[in-house]
Formats: structure tokens, sequence, C-alpha cells
């Protein structure tokens, strides 16, 4: 039965991107430059983290724009612009409340029409350069860069169509990215590292493999202060809502916290007021410290995380090499900010 389904599946994906190659008048071609970070999987590669680097390396001296489907938002069938400081609107999603916080002055254009929200925002904030979160799979906008993420920890039996693996497409479709970004280096062996960089390198030859690592930034509370090293090696609750808690534990034991109890809802969930009152009341029976990650800690309102004393990790995604994103991709002749800035009005 599953591999019917994968058939199935198969079909409906090439049917889709087969109809935009052959009616490419449908792609829209913005004025700004157009970089596709993405997957192959389902998720839980540590795409976000990765997209903030970049973020954070092209701020500097372009204009950058943001485009993301709002996945399970409100507005993921609609448009929302998210940008600026304050209070803003239930039902954001975890990954647009964090980018928010972190680069307030990014706009953030929610909506599954990417096409839509990039004509927007030539029109309303000019970018030079578009990031489209999890854009691998969009086909009505023409990408200037695809860097696709494949996360280390992950299993070689899941490198599957769906339902029997966990891939989205076939694995046919690693060829057509610029760059493989190999992820969370530093949670396997030597020895797994160089199994990926050889299937990689056979599944999508002459397509270039960057190894990626996770570091731990610190431990912090819930008023954005580190710490102490003391502190971060009581015992904890950790609990999550993302594609690979595994990696969260692991960078949780990195800087020495004790794991005592954890907890694990569905990738993007919202937690409750009453779903977080009752994880607190079995963390302080256990005398256990709730401990999340950035991503899901932006879920979470400030009066909760003060009463329930929730401590966030904060993480920072670099190159194994130690040179920036940028600086990386363009060592392999791909250059990530346009030559030349173009406005794009």
């Amino acid at each position: 039965m599953k591999k019917l389904l994968q058939n199935v599946y198969l079909a409906l994906t090439t049917c889709e991107r087969r109809f935009f190659e052959v009616f490419s008048f449908l792609v829209y071609r913005p004025q700004a430059r157009v970089i596709s970070v993405g997957n192959l999987s389902m998720g839980g590669t540590g795409k976000t983290p990765v997209l903030f680097e970049i973020i954070e390396e092209l701020r500097q001296s372009h204009n950058v724009c943001v485009l993301s489907r709002g996945y399970r938002s409100p507005w993921e069938r609609s448009f929302y612009h998210l940008q600026g400081k304050g209070s803003h609107p239930d039902g954001l999603t975890d990954e647009a409340l964090l980018l928010n916080r972190r680069f307030p002055q990014i706009p953030v254009l929610l909506g599954k029409n990417r096409h839509h929200a990039a004509i927007v925002g030539e029109q309303r904030v000019k970018p030079d350069i578009f990031l489209l979160d999890d854009g691998f799979q969009y086909r009505r906008l023409r990408k200037d860069v695809e860097l696709l993420l494949w996360d280390a920890m992950s299993d070689p039996t899941e490198a599957q169509l769906l339902p029997a693996g966990r891939l989205r497409e076939p694995l046919s479709r690693l060829r057509d990215a610029q760059a493989v970004l190999l992820t969370r280096c530093e949670s396997v062996s030597e020895d797994k590292i160089a199994f990926w960089k050889k299937w990689l390198s056979e599944k999508a030859p002459g397509v270039p493999v960057i190894m990626v690592q996770t570091r731990c930034y610190g431990l912090f509370d819930c008023h954005d202060n580190r710490l102490p090293l003391v502190e971060s090696q009581a015992e904890f609750m950790a609990f999550s809502a993302i594609g690979r808690p595994e990696s969260f534990y692991a960078q949780l034991e990195q800087i020495g916290c004790r794991i005592g109890d954890r907890v694990e809802f569905r990738d993007h969930h919202r937690f409750s007021d009453s779903e977080l009152v009752e994880l607190g009341r079995k963390a302080t029976e256990k005398k256990l410290r709730p401990v999340c990650t950035e991503k899901d800690f932006c879920k979470i309102s400030p009066e909760i995380a003060e009463k329930l004393n929730i401590s966030v990790l904060k993480i920072r995604t670099l190159p194994v090499s130690q040179r920036s994103f940028t600086a990386e991709l363009a060592a392999v002749g791909i250059l990530l900010p346009a030559a030349t800035a173009s406005g794009g009005g």
C-alpha cells in the first residue's frame, strides 16, 4: 500500500513541476534577487537558524525581505505583512514571531501565494533581496540561488518519498540545488559525516556540500538574562514543538544540562496556557526547571514564562569552517548578494 501511495505522490509532484516548466510564463521573475532556503524532507533540518544567519549577514548592506508561507497560520491562505516591534495578532507562526523578535526591522510577508507576496513586497518595501523561506518546492517564483538543507542526524532509511520516508520529492531533485548544507555535523561522528558527503555526491554529482554545525549560545531566563553556569547545570524538564527534538536534547547536554524529563509536542504546536500551567505543575512536582527552544519560547506569553520560570536555549548555526555563509558559498562560486543592488520598485 505504501508503495502505491509513493507512486501516486511521485506522480503528483512530478506533474506539478513539469506544469511550471511547460507554462513558464506563470513563474514570476522579481527585480530583486531571490535566494531560497529549503528542505527536501518534511522539516526538522535546522533551517530556521541557518536562515537567521544569512539574514544577519545580508542585512548589513542589503534591503532584505523574507517571504514565508505562514504554515498553519490564519494568513497561510491570505496575506500578512509582519514588521516592527510591538504587539502582533494571534496565530502567527513560531518562525515568524522569532524572526520578528530577532530582526524587527526586517519585513516578513506571510502567505502561501509567495508570487503575490513578492509583488506586494516590491511595491511596499522595494527590497534588493528576497529570502524565500522553505522555498525548494515553490514553483511560482524564479529563484537565483537554491540552497538545500540536509540533516546529518537523519536516518538513511528515511530518504524515501512519503509516506514510507520523509521526502517531499524524489532524491533526483538534489541535483537542482546549487549547494547542499549538511546541518548538525556537531551531533554525529566523523564517519557519519563522511558517509553523507559521499552519499550526497553520488546522488547529486557536482553539487557542493557545505558542512554546518550548531553552537549553543547559552541558557537564558525569561527576562533574557544569561543564566550563570551553576544554574545552567541544574536538572531540567525539556519541552519542545520542533521537527527533531533529539537535537535540542543533545544541545542541552552539550552545555552540561541534566534532563530529568522530556515533553514533546507536534511540530509547530501552539501551546495553550492550560498546557503550560500543567507542564509547570509537573516540573515543580519533580523539582525540575522548564526549558525550551528559542523558537518555542516566542509562542509563550511573558506572564506565563515568568510564572513558570521558563528558561530558553539560544543557538547559532555556522559553517564548520568558521567562515560566514556568504564567504563559504562564494568559495564554491555561489554569490548570495547581487553584484549590484537592483532596487526592485
